[in-house]
């Protein structure tokens, strides 16, 4: 659990921005660790006012439902997806090899704890947080099937890859490296814990992608 020590101290009067932006900080790391140690129903705004140190009135000045905090959670798991892919989008001058990085961070990234809680979470109160799940295709599914897509098109556009439809090809590339290790670890039966055999297991994967997809020479 977040450690309240990185709460920001009180010292009385208005905040100023950059105590409130700490304090916005410490109340996403609390509200995480405790969606992710007792599911979203089990947690209720007044705990993690409690728990954060803040005051029940700051907390709804700033989230009016559980469900938007939940929301705020689940964009900073996203954001942080994103930054990344963007990041090596942005840098590599290969689009298979950029496919490549940002596929297998995303499988370390989803199966890790606090990213598979929530992620759990969505599966099993979807019905009760709806605009959630509506907010994270949009915000970060979408546009990270994007990024994909586009580098999918850059090595087909290179000759370098068969890829018409490259959203689907995204589709199946995420379905094969992370369908059973997402399933696995969902059933709590952890076979891809250790990174070794997970960035075996990746490998395989990708070799298997490529090997139906990649052009070769002549």
């Amino acid at each position: 659990m977040s450690d309240v020590s990185s709460r920001p101290p009180h010292t009385g009067g208005r905040p100023t921005p950059e105590g409130s932006a700490q304090l916005d900080r410490h109340v996403l790391e609390v509200a995480t660790a405790l969606f992710i140690k007792q599911g979203y129903a089990a947690t209720s705004l007044e705990q993690i006012a409690r728990v954060a140190e803040c005051s029940k009135a700051s907390l709804y000045r700033r989230y009016a439902s559980k469900e938007d905090l939940f929301r705020a959670v689940v964009a900073a798991r996203g954001k942080l997806l994103l930054e990344a892919a963007g990041a090596v989008e942005a840098s590599s001058t290969d689009p298979l090899v950029a496919t490549r990085e940002i596929s297998q961070f995303f499988l370390d990234f989803m199966l890790r704890p606090e990213t598979l809680e929530a992620y759990r979470i969505v599966i099993a109160d979807g019905h009760r947080i709806a605009s959630v799940v509506d907010d994270m295709m949009h915000t970060i599914a979408e546009p990270f099937v994007a990024t994909l897509s586009r580098l999918i098109k850059a090595a087909a556009d290179a000759g370098r890859i068969h890829s018409t439809d490259h959203e689907e090809t995204t589709r199946i590339l995420i379905s094969l490296f992370l369908g059973w290790p997402l399933q696995n670890t969902m059933l709590r039966l952890n076979k891809l814990h250790d990174p070794q055999t997970r960035a075996r297991f990746f490998e395989r994967a990708w070799q298997i992608f490529t090997s139906g997809i990649c052009i070769r020479e002549k």
